[in-house]
């Protein structure tokens, strides 16, 4: 006797081969009073926020967009978004902190996340993992 034909519709009959309930899914769209345009960076109100700086193109992004939006819609931080498939300054990987203008600011590529304080850079975050590392503190 094959035991294999006694076990897969056993097993299709309990349930074991439903596939995980899906998470939501958010688009950028869900951040548009928070996108601003590069040269607003150090123009917000706030004292101390982020800044997240994504591109529709990049692969990295895509891949942790849930986790930033997730991130931001739950939790409400602070937060504004930099689309730099619109405009953004590409510069070498040297340390930003304490920046506090648009003519010295850049970043080293996508995904980068920068936490602003007092309107000068306080640090910053640059691709997938240290991204996630960071907004994972917060789950």
């Amino acid at each position: 006797m094959n035991y294999f034909n006694l076990i897969l519709p056993i097993l299709l009959l309990t349930g074991c081969s439903q596939s995980p309930p899906k998470e939501p899914t958010h688009n950028y769209h869900e951040t548009k009073d928070c996108l601003i345009p590069w040269s607003d960076i150090f123009e917000q109100v706030e004292d101390d926020y982020l800044v997240y700086f994504y591109s529709e193109r990049c692969g990295y992004c895509n891949e942790i967009k849930q986790d930033v939006l997730s991130f931001y819609l739950n939790l409400k931080p602070s937060m504004y978004f930099v689309c730099t498939d619109i405009d953004a300054v590409f510069g070498p990987n040297s340390d930003l902190k304490g920046i506090n203008n648009v003519d010295d600011f850049y970043i080293f590529g996508t995904p980068f996340l920068a936490r602003i304080y007092c309107h000068q850079v306080e640090d910053y975050y640059v691709g997938k993992n240290q991204i996630l590392n960071y907004i994972n503190h917060f789950s």
